[in-house]
């Protein structure tokens, strides 16, 4: 609790440096990676990352010093070459955008290498800390680094709120922005230079080999929770915001372990629990949505089953074998269905049988009724034949909401109180039919 206590105080000065600057490199990488995300360029940050390597080792060897703006400055021109370059190689060759962009990412990455190795054999001591670039140390964040963070974060938000419609309108629907006269090619280019300016002062603090996930996996868990580009951007910007504290934490209460890594260990692990358990898009969502769908299917198939018994003069007492002459229902299956039906006094518990309530006889009718509408609008305006509609009815009956079924009655003419069995059930036998 005592480190948890310094480290939320902030008392220490080096904890403020590496908290604060890990914190913001967070957040706005993960609001920039929303815009290449939605378009589709998510690769595109991975080659940037890894192209600015030489570009900082270049921008050392010509300035002789490690000042945290000459060297972003080196790692930003690199970057924004290696995209020229991408575009280039597509634009002049039969070489499709995936391949070019390998391509530009192992040449500038290999040569980077190169240059680390050389400058690590002449300069010696001088060198220290240039290797950090690749995999990262944000332990070693000094004042200067974290004042350019903070310049660059309050940059590119005052950029994409001031050009906000532009964005949206150019990524969710270019040929429209185009027509009311927004330029695309300026706007690609201002996502192209804020993409690169958040790699380009991140990559001392998680390296150039982890940066690209800060750009592409908090876009991703935030696209689970909504469908809005705003609240998209505030996620994303929270989820890597959080994980650079949580592994400047990691990090300051274990010293031995690093907070880039850490950072991206927890927004990965954000990204599985969106996966998982976000509303309407997780995969446990999906999946109980879709069991719940069976269960109410089954449900409202026994009861439809159970009032055209009644109604073709066969007794209110049912059981499976009675049910089984019009809907098959495994062993299994009828006795799961059968309790959640008494459990929700819809049906009886009658002797060895049982019979509809009130509520329950209701609701079988009616899904009798949607069923057979949808056999009649079938028969009426698709010109199916009569031995062929019960098949489609029997799916879409589950479908059929008062809304839609207000439309097709609208269609054909008929009123509401439209009795459809006294129309096509009178015109083929129900053993044909059902």
């Amino acid at each position: 609790m005592e480190i948890l206590y310094k480290y939320l105080t902030l008392d220490d000065p080096n904890v403020r440096y590496v908290a604060l600057s890990i914190v913001l490199l967070g957040g706005v990488s993960g609001a920039v990676g929303c815009f290449n995300f939605l378009q589709k360029k998510t690769l595109v940050g991975e080659t940037v990352a890894h192209s600015m390597l030489p570009g900082v080792l270049v921008a050392f060897l010509l300035s002789g010093v490690k000042n945290p703006y000459v060297l972003i400055t080196g790692a930003a021109i690199s970057g924004w070459l290696s995209i020229l370059l991408v575009d280039a190689i597509t634009n002049h060759s039969k070489i499709k955008n995936d391949s070019a962009l390998a391509i530009v990412l192992s040449s500038f990455f290999g040569f980077g290498i190169v240059l680390l190795t050389m400058i690590q054999s002449r300069y010696l001591g001088n060198q220290s800390g240039l290797d950090h670039y690749i995999f990262g140390n944000a332990a070693a964040m000094s004042p200067e680094d974290s004042t350019a963070f903070a310049w660059v974060s309050i940059l590119v938000v005052i950029l994409v709120i001031a050009y906000y419609f532009n964005l949206k309108a150019v990524i969710f629907n270019p040929d429209y922005a185009q027509s009311i006269g927004i330029n695309n090619k300026k706007v690609k280019g201002l996502i192209s230079f804020i993409t690169i300016l958040s790699i380009s002062v991140g990559i001392k603090a998680v390296g150039i080999v982890m940066m690209s996930a800060l750009l592409i996996i908090p876009p991703t868990a935030a696209r689970f929770w909504t469908s809005r580009l705003v609240p998209m951007l505030i996620l994303s910007g929270f989820f890597g915001a959080f994980s650079g504290w949580i592994g400047a934490f990691v990090s300051y209460a274990k010293t031995s372990m690093p907070t880039g890594p850490w950072t991206i260990v927890v927004v990965s692990c954000i990204a599985f629990a969106s996966m998982l358990f976000a509303p309407k898009k997780g995969v446990v969502y999906q999946r109980w949505s879709k069991l719940l769908l069976k269960r109410r299917i089954n449900e409202e198939n026994l009861l439809k089953a159970a009032v055209q018994n009644e109604v073709r003069g066969k007794g209110k007492l049912f059981t499976r074998e009675s049910i089984m002459t019009r809907q098959f229902f495994e062993f299994k299956r009828w006795k799961r269905t059968i309790k959640r039906l008494v459990r929700s006094k819809l049906i009886h518990k009658v002797n060895t049988g049982y019979t509809l309530s009130t509520k329950g006889r209701s609701y079988g009718a009616e899904i009798d009724r949607r069923h057979k509408i949808w056999e009649v609008y079938l028969q009426r305006r698709m010109q199916m034949s009569l031995h062929l509609v019960h098949d489609e009815a029997e799916t879409m009956e589950h479908f059929l909401t008062p809304e839609i079924e207000n439309e097709i009655l609208s269609e054909l003419g008929l009123c509401s109180r439209f009795n459809p069995i006294l129309e096509i059930h009178e015109l083929v036998p129900d053993t044909e039919l059902l």
